[in-house]
């Protein structure tokens, strides 16, 4: 699929996700490609919101998450979401499944599950945003695709998603490396039918 026609099909296939203090917005593949070519005024005019500088940094995230949508267009709704505030419209993070359902690297620890992935910005942590973008992430996967199961990975010292990943109910399965993030711990919840 062209990255225009994807831009067209996501439109339609990824709304907005609400929670009470955010919009969770589809970074799509024009404002992922923009963003990774250092047009950021333009990705974020795309957007409808305002882009800060940690955003800006993460080009290398922005060309993964463009190559795996275009190399399978299913993935678009399941990809990178940004955390907008309702209030400013500023991104203050972003969140996203690392897949589709059930990929192979899953296979071992969890089977069937998919794994989420977040990231608040220093100035707006312990703030209860990771905890709001999650709950209606996991809520939006369930009811929507009546996905079940769910991993997070989290870096051993990383004290407050550990206790974020707790608090959902959680429960670790084992440990891995990630070649970029280097150790983590991998949560699975698993969701009632």
């Amino acid at each position: 699929m062209s990255a225009a026609n994807l831009v067209a099909d996501c439109q339609q296939r990824c709304p907005d996700i609400l929670a009470p203090r955010l919009i969770l917005r589809h970074l799509d593949a024009e404002v992922l490609r923009l963003g990774s070519n250092g047009r950021h005024g333009e990705a974020g005019a795309r957007l409808g919101a305002t882009l800060p500088p940690d955003w800006l940094g993460e080009q290398a995230l922005m060309a993964l998450r463009l190559a795996d949508m275009l190399a399978d267009s299913a993935y678009a709704p399941w990809s990178l979401r940004a955390m907008l505030c309702r209030h400013s419209g500023r991104m203050l993070g972003h969140i996203g499944f690392h897949s589709l359902p059930a990929p192979d690297y899953l296979q071992a620890l969890a089977p069937g599950a998919v794994e989420l992935g977040y990231t608040v910005y220093a100035e707006h942590r312990r703030q209860g945003y990771a905890a709001e973008a999650l709950a209606a992430m996991l809520h939006w996967a369930q009811r929507v695709h009546g996905q079940r199961r769910f991993v997070l990975s989290i870096a051993p010292h990383n004290e407050a998603s550990l206790a974020l990943a707790q608090r959902f109910g959680f429960t670790r399965v084992g440990r891995w490396h990630d070649p970029q993030e280097g150790d983590e711990l991998v949560h699975l919840l698993e969701c009632g039918a």
